[in-house]
């Protein structure tokens, strides 16, 4: 029973794949493949010969991770992301009531401290009129010497309280100072002019004098831009700063701008941007060099990813040396 069914079975499974077989490779094996998903064509070098690298936009100030100088509950963040601010413009502003009574408390101890120095120089007015009266006075006769002496030992006393009294009250104006001080560090204010680049506190969030991985706020300058160029270190030797060179913004290749050098960081550092390229090496050290451009009302945008060329003399090295 079961050998004539596997009989019957066997002869149509060997149909449908002979059927399967003529229908791949009249159809689907002649279909034409679906085109590249390239989303944008890479850019271009415009020089004969160059020093190219990944470039890193950032603010002509460096990208200022503000922070603050205390610690404490946010209740007002005045600025916008994108919004362009003065320098000593307040950022975000801390709770402020504790400050503001220790405040109050300082200016009442600087009030008692001025009325006890009026105290001791109405006490020291009193001394010194009557000093002037027994000094007037004929020793032994119209007053005694120890009557005399005691007059002037208490001059001297007024004198020393209303020394200490002045000392207080100007201990009381530095109370009062360091007051305004505290409560003047609840606002932390723009360090330079700039544009507000990123927000990560809210009113309601408590942040600590700390350093943290994410800044508070992040401010920079980006009138104009700057560029952070990568170069490998192979290709230092080739690098002219005075040489004309060009960014080409990631994702578009026609938007091309022209820089300005402005300088060099001389330190050799660990390439820490990586493009993903399997043959890239990651063990390569690179040289930064800042270079600026003007981007004008195109849209490019602090953080964004740029490739630069420079222009090269050539491909010519160095002769080695001869034996």
């Amino acid at each position: 029973m079961k050998g004539s069914l596997m009989r019957r079975l066997l002869p149509a499974i060997a149909f449908a794949g002979a059927a399967y077989a003529v229908y791949y490779s009249t159809v689907v094996a002649r279909r034409e493949p679906p085109p590249s998903n390239q989303l944008a064509m890479p850019a271009e070098n415009p020089f004969p010969a160059a020093v190219s690298g990944s470039g890193l936009v950032e603010a002509n100030s460096r990208n200022i991770a503000v922070g603050s100088f205390v610690s404490g509950v946010v209740v007002g963040v005045p600025v916008a992301e994108g919004q362009w601010v003065k320098a000593n413009q307040p950022l975000f502003v801390l709770d402020r009531r504790l400050a503001e009574a220790d405040l109050a408390v300082a200016e009442r101890e600087q009030v008692a401290a001025q009325a006890r120095i009026a105290e001791a120089e109405a006490a020291l007015a009193d001394q010194t009129d009557q000093l002037r009266r027994v000094e007037r006075l004929q020793s032994g006769v119209s007053v005694s010497e120890d009557r005399k002496a005691r007059v002037q030992f208490a001059h001297r006393a007024a004198q020393t309280l209303v020394e200490a009294a002045r000392a207080e009250a100007e201990t009381a104006r530095a109370r009062v100072r360091a007051a305004h001080v505290t409560l003047d560090r609840l606002t932390v204010r723009a360090p330079i002019d700039g544009r507000v680049l990123k927000i990560n506190v809210r009113a309601g969030e408590y942040v600590t004098a700390e350093p943290s991985v994410d800044p508070l706020l992040l401010l920079g300058n980006d009138r104009p831009l700057h560029v952070r160029v990568q170069i490998d270190e192979n290709d230092v030797w080739r690098l002219n700063t005075s040489a004309p060179a060009e960014a080409v913004v990631r994702g578009n290749r026609e938007m091309r701008f022209p820089l300005t050098f402005v300088r060099v960081e001389p330190w050799v550092l660990p390439k820490r941007s990586l493009t993903g390229d399997r043959t890239e090496r990651i063990d390569t050290r690179v040289l930064e060099v800042i270079y600026s451009f003007d981007p004008g009302d195109r849209p490019v945008y602090v953080g964004q990813q740029m490739d630069v060329f420079i222009e090269a003399a050539g491909d010519v090295r160095p002769e080695a040396g001869r034996d």
